[in-house]
Formats: structure tokens, sequence, C-alpha cells
């Protein structure tokens, strides 16, 4: 009985979790991930000890012991091949788009958009730390003062708030759509070589293959029809066109 109660107490606990995990910003979701897999190995241990399940975890651990030595010097006689690899992961794992009020940064592996303040009142403050109403306050600003800014700061809310014009609307007093209304102008980033490479987050030594994989895996995480903006996916294909043709 206080088996079927624990696991009951356990399923709630978790359909409690995965409902608000749908409900919090991108920033929110990487911190609460990493409590959740703390809490899903404890929750894991617990299980096995009430299900008398723990022996055989422990006695499959002691059966693997003997094979770690040959293991670890497996590992250290592969680390040399693997080492540019990595170091090749770790350079390329973020690529970014700058306008004079915006720095944006895009993960290459999650999709998630990070940035940061430029200039104006809020210079230096991270765009994932601020509120949706002081995002509004900056883009204000923008509007004031550059559009290229203005366009990859609706990327960034369109991505962190959904929905944040209705919201941002209603709570400034006027109609829907009004004062935030989607930008339709043509506005594009200055595009340099060096520009264009941040965007694709790639090396100036990038061949051909690569700058068409980096391209390829950045609008797999920004194209409008997955969540992404048509503003982010035209500048990911200019710098791709810039490249190509700077071979």
């Amino acid at each position: 009985m206080f088996r079927f109660v624990f696991l009951l107490i356990l399923l709630a606990a978790i359909v409690y979790l995965i409902l608000r995990f749908t409900k919090i910003t991108a920033e929110q979701k990487k911190r609460y991930l990493k409590s959740a897999v703390v809490a899903g190995l404890f929750a894991l241990l617990a299980v096995l000890v009430l299900t008398g399940r723990l022996n055989w975890l422990l006695a499959a651990a002691g059966a693997l012991l003997p094979l770690l030595p040959k293991a670890g010097r497996l590992l250290f006689g592969l680390w040399p091949r693997i080492l540019p690899y990595f170091r090749r992961y770790q350079q390329n794992k973020h690529s970014s788009m700058q306008t004079p009020f915006i720095l944006l940064q895009i993960d290459l592996i999650t999709g998630e958009l990070k940035g940061e303040v430029l200039q104006g009142r809020f210079k230096g403050q991270k765009l994932q730390s601020l509120s949706l109403q002081n995002l509004l306050d900056v883009l204000d600003e923008c509007k004031q003062h550059d559009e290229n800014s203005v366009r990859i700061l609706m990327s960034f809310l369109d991505r962190a708030h959904p929905g944040w014009t209705a919201r941002g609307d209603a709570g400034q007093g006027t109609d829907q759509g009004g004062r935030y209304k989607k930008s339709s102008s043509s506005a594009d980033i200055n595009l340099d070589i060096q520009q264009a490479r941040a965007i694709l987050g790639v090396s100036e030594n990038s061949s051909k293959k690569e700058i068409i994989k980096a391209h390829k895996r950045l609008m797999q995480k920004l194209h409008p029809d997955r969540g992404g903006s048509d503003y982010l996916a035209k500048q990911i294909n200019r710098a791709k066109d810039l490249l190509l043709q700077s071979l």
C-alpha cells in the first residue's frame, strides 16, 4: 500500500512539473531542467529501494568495476584525437547578430536566444533577465534610433514571450496590435565578412561544406516555420551567400 501511495504522489508531481514547464521562459526552463535531473536521480534511487531492485544495480556496478582501468587507458589514448573536435565544438557553440542597440546570441545546440542591451537606459543588461515591460521600454528606445535593432529585439520577444504584442499593448491601454505592431520594414544588417562568420558561428578557415552545414543547422533552429522569424532567417541566408561568394 505504501509503495502504491508513493508512486501515485510521484506521478502527480511529474504531471505538475510538466505543466509548469510549459508556462515558463527559456531561461527558467534551463534552471528547472538542472533541478529536475537531480530530483529525477533521487526519485529513481527511491523507487529502486522501494521495489527491492537496488541490489541489482549494485551488482551490475560491481561487475563493471574491473573494466574501469581498461576504459580509462582507452580514453587516455584517444584523447589527443578527440581534443581538436572538442575545441571546435566549444568555439562553434554560439552564433551572434549585432546592431547598434542589441547583441543577440543564438545557441547552436538548443536554438535558445540570449542577448545584451548595448545602448540606452538598460545598457549592459541581459535580455533574458529583463521583464517583458523592460524589454518593451528597450524596444521603444530602439524605435527612435535604429530599425534593425527593433527587428532583432522583436525576434527575441517572439521566442521568449510568445503573444507579447497583445500583452504589451494591453498593458499600455492601446488597441491590440497598435503600439507594438510588427514592423514591415525591409531594413537589413550591414554585413561584412566578419559579421557573416559571427552569424553562422564559423571560423575564417571554414570550408564551403562547413558554411553550408552551419547555415542548415541555424535554419533548423530559427526558420519561421519552427518558431523563428523571417528577419533572422533572412540575415542567416545573407551571411551564407556572402561567405560562399568570398571563397
